[in-house]
Formats: structure tokens, sequence, C-alpha cells
């Protein structure tokens, strides 16, 4: 009886053949085989007993990942995005200033999300080949007083990682919060929350985790606490940590509906932590750093230049590698995924054009996979040498 009033034909949606690659890239990365089983269990309601513990599994979980014996921690639906934007507008009012120290993309994107909320942003800016040393910051936080610093720990655009310790110490000396994104580099780069004086972190599940993209775990220290217990702003209802927390039971059995989380990514998110738990972290940090080393050194043998000059600022997830010139590197990015079925990308950001970026993290974690792609990238310079005579 409808069918006079349809003005959009029924469209046609096929299955499309699709053969899945080794994923190189600085993410998403390859699935563990447990979470790819653990997406499908049963949906929860997430107003049934399980659903909070699941949560409580994962909250036990996300202390340990970011080593902090804080009480405010769990995990907002979103990408990585969501979790920059939870830390900011709960911890920095409009008006207010936060200090971003800019070396990437990521630090871009905080500083647009900052000044759309009406914060004063202000960026000290370094090449985004290097990284901080505790004296410009301090030069930066003596001048300013902000009421926050946001600075990038692993930053997948440049394939650097930023060395953290005395951090707090310095950033607490002026009143100001030290806020950390460690999207890229958890569970693979040492990271300890409370013994650095970290006081708002989020990362995602889609790197060195192993899961699914959308779902982002954040954490607050007992100072950030009393920042948002006392703020006179309210941030966006969907990423309102006072909300959030009576949701996770962070303090108690308040079982709070906040918002119908994805059962898929929960599942997921919880199966991660299971698998990091397992292995342990020292074993996981020292896994990458074995294969991150093998895939160097291999590189080096074929002739690859990396972007980073000093090895003790190159991400251990990320590797930037720059090209000879001549080479298109998005040509080389098709090769390889069309001969070898590995995906990697060119560079993002201040990098675009400039380099490639492999990420080979998380389960793909081994020297089997370093040797396999390192083999597999000098072909690829060889074989666009050939077709370019």
């Amino acid at each position: 009886m409808y069918a006079s009033h349809m003005v959009v034909p029924v469209p046609k949606i096929e299955d499309r053949v699709f053969k899945k690659p080794l994923l190189c890239g600085p993410g998403p990365c390859d699935l563990w085989p447990s979470v790819a089983e653990a997406v499908t269990r049963p949906v929860l309601s997430p107003i049934c007993d399980e659903f909070f513990n699941v949560l409580a599994d994962i909250r036990a979980g996300l202390k340990y990942l970011f080593q902090t014996k804080s009480n405010l921690v769990l995990a907002v639906s979103g990408s990585g995005n969501s979790g920059t934007e939870t830390v900011i507008t709960n911890l920095v009012a409009p008006g207010e200033t936060l200090l971003i120290a800019t070396r990437g993309i990521w630090d871009e994107r905080a500083f647009d999300m900052a000044k759309r909320r009406g914060i004063n942003a202000v960026q000290y800016r370094i090449p985004f080949y290097t990284t901080f040393s505790l004296e410009e910051i301090e030069r930066e936080l003596k001048k300013l007083k902000p009421t926050a610093l946001f600075i990038t720990h692993g930053d997948s655009s440049t394939g650097t990682v930023q060395n953290l310790v005395g951090l707090g110490d310095l950033c607490h000396k002026y009143g100001t919060l030290l806020l950390v994104d460690t999207v890229v580099s958890i569970a693979a780069e040492p990271f300890f929350m409370d013994e650095w004086g970290v006081d708002a972190v989020y990362t995602s599940t889609q790197k060195a985790l192993g899961g699914p993209a959308g779902i982002s775990p954040v954490a607050f220290s007992a100072r950030a606490e009393e920042k948002i217990k006392n703020r006179k702003h309210d941030p966006l209802f969907y990423f309102d940590i006072k909300l959030l927390a009576q949701q996770w039971n962070c303090y108690g059995n308040t079982r709070t509906y906040h918002h119908t989380m994805s059962p898929p990514l929960i599942w997921a998110l919880r199966c991660c932590l299971m698998e990091i738990c397992k292995i342990t972290l020292p074993k996981f940090w020292e896994r990458h750093t074995q294969t991150t080393a093998q895939f160097h050194k291999r590189l080096e043998e074929y002739g690859f230049k990396f972007l980073i000059p000093k090895p003790e600022d190159r991400l251990v997830t990320v590797t930037t590698i720059v090209l000879p010139s001549g080479y298109d590197y998005m040509a080389f990015v098709k090769y390889l995924r069309e001969k070898h079925n590995i995906l990697i990308f060119g560079g993002l950001g201040p990098t675009a054009g400039k380099a490639l970026r492999v990420g080979i993290m998380g389960v793909n974690a081994s020297i089997e996979i370093a040797d396999t792609v390192a083999h597999a990238m000098a072909d690829t310079l060889k074989a666009l040498t050939k077709s370019s005579l």
C-alpha cells in the first residue's frame, strides 16, 4: 500500500570479494584470533549483571595497562578522537589555557578540538622529526601557566616517541595537568601513569592492543579527579566523565545507565586485555623491541633510510621510512599491496609525501613478520626501479 510513496528504489547491495591484506600500516591492525571470536559473543543489555561483570574485568585490565591505582578508569564509546575530546573537555574549561606540544597531526587535531570548545589553545611547535626536551617545555609552562599540557607519547604520523620521564613533576610545578595520547604506543612502549605523574591518558583498541576500532580507554589521576569534581563547566553529555563514571561503577556499585555501549566492542576490549595480561606487559614490550630491532636491521641491509635521525626518538610500533629520490610513495604502497598483499601507508600530516609509515605491532609483532615485510619492501624497491628504466 505504500509502494506509490517510495521515491528511492531498492538498492542492489551484493557481497564484495575482498582478500584481506596483512595489516602493517600505522593502524588499524590485525586482530588477535581470540578477539575475532569475542565480537561474536552474545549481546549484553546495558543493565544486566553480566554487562557490569564485563566492565569490572575491563577496569581491572586497564589499571594494569596504564599502571595506575586510580579509580577513575573506564572506556568511552568512539575511536581515538573520542579519547582526545574526553580528556580535554573534562579538564579544560572554555577560556582556560591548554598548551599543546605539537609535532604531528594528532596534536593539530587536539588544537582543533580545543578551539571549537572555546579553550585558549596555544601550540608550541618543533620539527616533526624531533621530540621535546624538558627545558623547552618548562620555558612554555613558565610563560603561560596553562591549565593543562597536551602531548602525544607515540605519534603515528611521524614515527616518533616522546620521553615522558620527569614531565609530570614539571607540569605540577606550574600547577598544570599533564594529558597524554597513547593510542599508538600503549602495550608496545613502556608506560607508567602513576610513576610519571600523568593526569589523564587515553588510548584506543585498534593498534597494539589488537582489537577493532570504536572504543577508547581513559584514566584520570586523583589531581584530575579533583578538577573534574570542582569544575564549573559541562563537557559534551556523551563524554562527561562524571556521568560515565557512574555507568562504569568507578565509585561503588552505582550502575547508572548513560548510553548503550556496543556489546561486541566491550567483549573485544576485554579479550584484548586478557591477551596482554597472559603475556604480561614487560614481555610484550620486549617482543615489540626485538621485532622492531630486527625490522630496522633488515631495512638497513636493504638500503632503506629512516625519517627520524635519532634511534632513541623512533617509535617501536610505527617506522617512518624515506625512499630514494625519484620514487613515488603512493606507487610504492600500491605495488606492495598488489604484489605482496601487505598494506602500509604513506605519510600523514607533516610527513605526507615524505615517508612511508610501516606498523608492526600487536599480534603481528614477530621476527617472521618483520622479515616478511622487509623482504617485500626490498622487492618493491627493485621492481619500481626496473619499471622506471
